[in-house]
């Protein structure tokens, strides 16, 4: 953080610490991460790059977004990641979005005009987290292929995740909107919504989903949602739910409008390529420490990362081998069957999404 500006940037810079979120700006240099083209090593250069002017959301009315439902999802190889540049030192210059190519392009980053606090990104739609214009006033974007602004809603409340599914289709953001933490059981209160990424429109909360455990129908007035990750179908999904002190691997349906408690303890969960396994993170010791896991969603056999810091993190695949997450400041990797260690793929990055080529 800066020191010696202005009072009215330093009141800013302390209430975005106070919840801890940053404050994104459209102009001005960012630290853009970039991969180098020394195979040999997994550790990332940065560069410094001006990005465009911000791009005003348009009206959907007046450039349709592209009908996809129904469309496949891409089931390819990555070809490259899409992440939020990261620069502790300098907070209103975060967000700014940047992709990297991963098959053989080029492999300097290219910038996008959109700055974020969390972004996804899957089937050529994508959902942007932010500030804007002023830092009580958050906003969801949904933009394409090209980072053009299809749509944009109010957010009433504190971005914390989001997950796009793998055709595009469908979106879903989380946010707190009583207190800043997981770290303490009953100090917060999420919203999860699910949005129409086509339209543009909220869909539903899942907070009115019905929820079961072990047959019984779960109505207590203290569930929370948050972490969701979709599967191919366009209807399945899995994401976090707590109540009563305890965190649980739920298993959901979006036609049906309801969820199952498949295992406790396991938070922000992301589904593999093959849908087989679910890389998340559990919650060890005392309150506030995570370590990095897979689960198998066939023998519900739990394999820890030999990632040994406590990483609050929703995890990306990278493909059906590799783990990506973020630290808060750096990306890095690391293998799915527990083996190897961690490697830092990209610094000045977080929020990753895998971008796939159509198989």
């Amino acid at each position: 953080m800066r020191t010696g500006g202005s009072p009215v940037r330093s009141r800013v810079a302390i209430f975005v610490a106070l919840v801890a979120g940053c404050l994104l700006l459209g102009t001005g240099w960012v630290v853009v991460a970039a991969m180098r083209d020394d195979s040999t090593t997994s550790t990332a250069r940065v560069k410094l790059v001006k990005p465009a002017e911000p791009a005003a959301a348009e009206p959907a009315a007046a450039e349709p977004a592209a009908d996809t439902g129904g469309r496949p999802a891409p089931k390819g190889p990555p070809t490259g990641l899409l992440v939020r540049a990261v620069d502790p030192s300098d907070t209103p210059l975060n967000g700014h979005l940047t992709q990297v190519a991963l098959d053989g392009g080029p492999r300097d980053a290219s910038v996008q005009p959109l700055a974020c606090r969390r972004v996804h990104m899957a089937g050529g739609r994508g959902l942007c987290l932010m500030l804007a214009p002023s830092v009580l006033d958050y906003r969801a974007r949904i933009f394409d292929e090209r980072f053009r602004v299809r749509h944009e809603l109010k957010l009433n409340g504190v971005p914390s995740r989001a997950r796009v599914s793998p055709s595009g289709r469908w979106g879903a953001f989380t946010l707190f909107v009583n207190g800043h933490s997981y770290a303490v059981d009953g100090g917060f209160s999420t919203a999860t919504t699910i949005v129409d990424m086509e339209s543009g429109e909220p869909v539903g909360n899942l907070e009115d989903f019905k929820a079961y455990r072990d047959g019984d129908r779960i109505e207590a007035p203290d569930v929370n949602y948050w972490g969701v990750t979709f599967a191919a179908d366009d209807d399945r999904f899995y994401a976090t739910l707590a109540t009563g002190g305890q965190r649980y691997l739920v298993e959901g349906s979006l036609s049906k409008q309801e969820v199952r408690v498949l295992r406790e303890n396991v938070e922000c969960p992301s589904l593999s390529p093959d849908e087989n396994r679910i890389a998340y993170k559990k919650l060890v010791g005392g309150e506030g420490e995570w370590r990095l896991h897979v689960l198998d969603l066939r023998t519900m056999r739990d394999t820890i990362l030999s990632e040994p810091r406590s990483i609050d993190d929703q995890a990306e695949w990278l493909d059906g081998q590799t783990v990506l997450y973020s630290d808060g400041r750096d990306l890095f990797s690391v293998r799915a069957d527990g083996t190897g260690k961690p490697k830092r793929l990209l610094a000045n990055a977080d929020s990753p999404a895998t971008l796939r080529g159509r198989s």
